[in-house]
């Protein structure tokens, strides 16, 4: 089951009190934005990063980047030291300014190659999706491959291999962005950083109940999942559901017998408790 992780800035509480609510919540971890450029510093970074820890055993640190790779990479690192972050901590580039070039990788190549040489080698880059679907993150060029995917109102990252998916900028109403964590790369608790898993797709078309499996699982009217044809229903974690798998290109989702609409058949995101005729899968 994917962990869930919040990041958090300037903007959002630094109290102890604050992160045992996240947690209350369902949170597992926290990201904390500590610079930006070359001349910025989040004043609460420093009661963030050490709540965070004293509540869920871990955090992590990220830097919200304009270009400049060797400049920022040396300013942000400067200041995880500071605040006395080991080397195992993950540290993210937040790929998103709009001043940033059609082609930022190289640039971004420059800052991760240096973390990773001054011995961190736990480094993930966040984009919105659109940037990684249209090459101006380029994946399959960048130097750590490890990826966190911004995408909201959809019910998948829409990004093949995502290592975690920011899905809301509101989670519980508490104004806060959550992603989900699939595979230990953003809360630090990955055992093989080279190993990406692969989504699992339940692919039997017969009838069979599914489970959720995290907070929320939307339902779209039609096959396409996009915000056009999401509808005003969602399941939350617990809900079990009928239905059966239909294929869509080279994945399925799965048509709901009793309401009109499809949900995911991500094996990361609802769980098969049986098919009709009785079977345990």
């Amino acid at each position: 089951m994917p962990k869930l992780v919040v990041d958090v800035s300037g903007y959002q509480a630094s109290t102890e009190t604050y992160f045992k609510n996240l947690k209350a919540n369902g949170i597992d971890s926290a990201m904390v934005k500590l610079t930006e450029s070359t001349t910025y510093v989040n004043p609460n970074a420093g009661n963030q990063i050490a709540n965070a820890y004293q509540v869920f055993g871990t955090v992590g640190a990220y830097h919200f980047f304009h270009g400049n790779g060797l400049a920022e990479a040396k300013y942000f690192l400067a200041w995880v030291k500071k605040y006395g972050l080991d080397k195992s901590t993950v540290l993210a580039i937040d790929v998103e300014a709009q001043d940033l070039p059609a082609n930022t990788t190289p640039q971004v190549n420059i800052f991760l190659k240096y973390l990773k040489s001054q011995g961190y080698p736990n480094v993930i880059t966040y984009g919105s999706g659109s940037w990684f679907k249209y090459g101006r993150i380029n994946r399959v060029a960048l130097v750590d491959q490890r990826i966190w995917v911004a995408a909201y109102g959809v019910n998948q990252p829409g990004i093949d291999n995502a290592n975690a998916w920011q899905y809301t900028d509101n989670f519980k109403g508490l104004h806060v962005d959550a992603s989900y964590d699939f595979d230990g790369s953003l809360s630090g608790t990955l055992t093989n950083p080279i190993t990406q898993t692969q989504p699992s797709y339940y692919q039997a078309t017969t009838l069979g109940l599914y489970e959720v499996i995290v907070p929320q699982v939307n339902v779209y009217k039609k096959l396409k999942f996009d915000k056009t044809n999401k509808s005003d229903i969602s399941y939350a974690k617990g809900s079990r559901v009928w239905a059966s798998a239909v294929k869509v290109g080279k994945i399925t989702h799965l048509k709901l017998k009793y309401a009109n609409g499809y949900i995911t058949s991500n094996s990361a995101y609802v769980k098969r408790i049986r098919l009709s005729g009785g079977d345990q899968k």
